[in-house]
């Protein structure tokens, strides 16, 4: 009776990495399920190590958030002159895209409570004289937002699952460089035994 399903999957799996007893099971056969177990045993290794190094990517981007929190003030910037408003082009479409910002003069007041005038980002469109909600740094020039604990999370995250995804595809090619030279190998001596047993028809 054929498994299918997960459990087939599996049941496949196991033979292949333990060829056993099984007369049919040529050299190459064995050393292809060494290699097969070795690079699962491989991938399970590669999820602890995956997981610290996300896990100490996190605590460390844990930190830098916490700096940046700490070092940056969000203040209000009223902009000087109208942003930039695209120009539609004559096949409806636009030359500027109106999903991207614009470089706009405006001015804010530091935390120091001194009057600071420079260019910030803002929407095309925008008119002179609207509020802007900026990020400053210490010195009350214009820096991007702080970081995040949810941002932290999500790089210690893609940290680990590109680390394991590195040794997947690493162990997986190894898996398969091995497989092509044995099939290549299977392939010649399938050959060399059909010439043979063509030779023994021929004279009997």
């Amino acid at each position: 009776m054929t498994v299918s399903g997960p459990f087939g999957r599996f049941a496949r799996f196991r033979r292949r990495i333990r060829p056993g007893r099984n007369p049919l099971a040529r050299r190459s056969d064995r050393v292809e399920a060494a290699v097969l177990a070795v690079v699962a045993l491989g991938l399970l290794i590669a999820l602890p190590f995956a997981a610290l190094l996300g896990s100490n990517t996190y605590r460390g981007q844990l930190a830098v958030a916490a700096g940046q929190q700490a070092s940056r003030h969000l203040v209000t910037a009223t902009l000087l002159q109208d942003a930039p408003t695209p120009v539609p082009a004559t096949d409806g479409a636009y030359l500027s895209s109106n999903s991207g910002s614009s470089a706009v003069p405006a001015r804010w007041r530091a935390a120091d409570g001194t009057e600071q005038t420079g260019s910030i980002a803002a929407d095309p469109g925008t008119a002179a004289g609207t509020q802007v909600p900026i990020w400053l740094s210490d010195s009350g020039k214009p820096v991007p937002a702080p970081m995040s604990a949810a941002d932290a999370v999500t790089t210690g995250v893609l940290a680990a699952a590109f680390t394991w995804m590195v040794a997947a595809l690493g162990l997986i090619g190894l898996y398969w460089i091995v497989r092509l030279v044995l099939d290549r190998r299977r392939a010649a001596r399938w050959e060399r035994e059909w010439a043979h047993a063509g030779d023994r028809w021929a004279r009997s």
